[in-house]
């Protein structure tokens, strides 16, 4: 049997359950689903079993210790999948006292979270981030493969420590393919994903205001849960000031068999990311899921953005909303651009970026640790 353990991803996440799992499910595994969500959803299904506990009511080390509790009554484990730090400890406990396989699947950078998210300042900050460091590094002895997210993530902190990595790129589905747009004059702008300062969401109202100077109809759709939850007060705000609340969307919950058909009616995807230490080092999933369905993408020029769209989009300075709001509407004013990068989009989605590709590297990854 193999164990998959969260500690905070929804247990609907796209990467974790509608890719990886659904892969190994296919595969043949058998699978014991561990998440730590607030809220009613039950995925258990055929050779899955999905066991869930309130985060809010759970702290990590109770978490850790309900799964134990779990495997102890299940028999035979033969890997585990964890997907974030703060599960590491549960890895040393289960290599040491079990012997089984463990894959460490990394989505973000542990530093560069801190350094995005934290309050912190000065030496303290260095302290604490030196200190998250080596929590990390002093587990990952116990860790048998380290699967990365993106290659950026590879070319910097476990690259040089000489890990055993695999990249397995978040891409998208082939069956997420969607119809390719219509130009409009009047077009639907999309955020979707993360809501929060870094992600550039105050920098894509303030474009979105001067964006209606030139085209007064068009509308901004934004969806994501917001982080920290006290941004939603902030943002919600903002979008009143803003005068054209009437023309702005804020969907901060949807279930995902909705997401992609909020992403198919939308005719531009924007990527608005400030360049933090972490947005430097991540590649968004957005910005293949805007492809895939279609919508031609205006996104901040980062390294990342830059090395996957190469060409099919539109990329703006970081953290300018006049260079955000000209972006956008020389797309909007030119049918043929607009037309190209959904046209150079969709390929690069259906000829090199869908998780067909990265599947297999996924299972091959468990493969060679069968025993």
């Amino acid at each position: 049997m193999i164990v998959v353990a969260t500690s905070g991803h929804r247990p609907d996440d796209e990467r974790i359950y509608h890719k990886e799992i659904k892969s190994l499910l296919n595969t043949g595994y058998n699978i014991l689903y561990c998440t730590r969500w607030d809220g009613d959803m039950d995925l258990s299904a055929e050779h899955l079993n999905h066991v869930n506990v309130s985060r809010s009511a759970t702290p990590i080390k109770n978490y850790i210790r309900f799964i134990q509790n779990t495997l102890a009554e299940k028999g035979q484990i033969e890997i585990l999948h964890i997907h974030e730090f703060d599960l590491l400890p549960l890895a040393k406990q289960m290599k040491k006292n079990n012997g089984i396989k463990v894959i460490y699947d990394v989505h973000d950078t542990l530093r560069a979270m801190w350094e995005t998210f934290s309050s912190k300042k000065g030496l303290l900050k260095k302290a604490i981030n030196k200190s998250l460091s080596f929590f990390e590094v002093s587990h990952l002895m116990y860790v048998d493969e380290v699967i990365l997210a993106n290659k950026v993530l590879d070319d910097n902190f476990y690259k040089q420590k000489g890990l055993n990595t695999t990249v397995v790129e978040n891409f998208p589905l082939l069956d997420s393919l969607g119809e390719k747009k219509q130009f409009s004059t009047n077009p639907c702008i999309l955020y979707q994903g993360q809501v929060s300062i870094d992600q550039g969401l105050l920098v894509l109202l303030e474009a979105f205001i001067k964006l209606k100077e030139t085209v007064p109809e068009v509308q901004l759709k934004i969806i994501g849960q917001t982080r920290p939850l006290s941004f939603k007060d902030i943002l919600k705000e903002k979008i009143n000031l803003s005068g054209f609340e009437n023309s702005i969307t804020f969907l901060d919950f949807i279930p995902h068999e909705q997401i992609w058909h909020h992403i198919r009616e939308a005719h531009i995807g924007v990527i608005p990311s400030l360049k933090t230490p972490r947005v430097v080092l991540d590649t968004p999933t957005k910005l293949f899921e805007y492809m895939a369905a279609g919508c031609a993408v205006v996104a901040t020029d980062v390294p990342p953005v830059r090395h996957f769209l190469d060409g099919a989009g539109e990329l703006v300075e970081p953290g300018s909303a006049q260079s955000l709001a000209d972006g956008i509407i020389k797309v909007i004013r030119d049918e043929s651009l607009f037309k190209r990068y959904i046209s150079e989009g969709n390929k690069k989605i259906t000829d090199h970026y869908n998780w067909t590709i990265a599947e297999k590297k996924l299972l091959d990854i468990y493969k060679s640790l069968e025993i």
